[in-house]
């Protein structure tokens, strides 16, 4: 019978302990991940450690026995349509990174509501077992979704993202005038209203800054590039509605209820810049057709 060990591969090298062992057994909640290492259940190389306690590749991580030889929850069942789907949606590829423009409506990891996400799905591809998130984009955002291929280079665009050396552009429509640009600075907070996670201004909150810039102006409507600063949750969403400019589609900010839309929010991850790579993703066909019927 295997002993309950886990053997650290390259695509963990590096890695925290306990987020090594929530990809092991996501069915693991936190709290009792972490009273296990706590109370010594969990050791690597024979030794106590700590939840942040950093991997090395050929570390032997030994865990109880339950936990280990627990039946894991099955994959789920993924449409043959949705892996075509996200790959016929692949902007670019090379040895560290994957990026796709991903469909608004499709969350990028399951969760609350959803079954499946973008991350689910290509990693039953075979060429993508081992792909890992590197930022996130909401449900309903469409775009530049950036995905790394190797811990390494997701550490290094994580690096980049806390250095703020990660350009990103979104288009929005917008239901209000802005006909110059501005830069909006306020902090946000995450409540939820009526079970609904939200962004809210609040002192309390974390710094937030989001730049605008309108490209037209028609009957009431703006078309604009944002270009958010930092990236918390909704920040563009939060700050758009701040400037009494809701994006068109987004009830959840103050924008007009109109059932005769295409998609839920006009916002659209357009371009994402680090070191020396560039991507971009075409602007959906709806929002033209939205924009030219306005």
């Amino acid at each position: 019978m295997n002993k309950p060990i886990f053997t650290v591969d390259e695509h963990s090298d590096g890695q925290r302990l306990d987020n090594f062992l929530r990809k092991q057994r996501k069915q693991i909640s936190t709290g009792q991940l972490y009273k296990l290492i706590r109370k010594g259940q969990v050791r690597v190389n024979g030794k106590r450690c700590q939840p942040a306690t950093k991997l090395q590749k050929n570390d032997q991580v030994r865990v109880p026995p339950f936990m280990y030889f627990e039946e894991t929850r099955a994959q789920p069942v993924i449409a043959p349509e949705s892996m075509d789907r996200l790959l016929a949606a692949v902007i670019a590829e090379d040895d560290n990174y994957l990026v796709i423009n991903k469909p608004a409506g499709l969350p990028v990891h399951t969760g609350t509501g959803h079954a499946v996400g973008v991350i689910e799905i290509l990693q039953q591809h075979a060429d993508y077992r081992h792909l890992l998130l590197a930022h996130r984009l909401d449900v309903v955002t469409s775009g530049c979704l950036v995905l790394a291929k190797n811990r390494q280079a997701l550490l290094n665009f994580q690096a980049f993202l806390k250095a703020r050396a990660v350009s990103k552009t979104y288009v929005a429509l917008l239901q209000g005038v802005l006909s110059e640009t501005v830069t909006v600075q306020q902090k946000l907070a995450e409540q939820r209203i009526n079970g609904i996670k939200t962004a809210v201004i609040a002192d309390s909150g974390k710094v937030a800054e989001t730049h605008f810039k309108p490209q037209a102006v028609r009957a009431g409507y703006s078309r604009v590039e944002c270009a958010p600063v930092t990236g918390r949750t909704h920040q563009i969403r939060a700050h758009a509605a701040f400037l009494n400019c809701p994006i068109i589609g987004d009830v959840q900010y103050g924008a007009s209820h109109r059932p005769d839309l295409n998609r839920a929010v006009y916002l659209h991850a357009w371009q994402i810049s680090f070191e020396d790579h560039h991507f971009v993703a075409p602007i959906p066909d709806e929002f033209e057709r939205l924009w030219q019927s306005l």
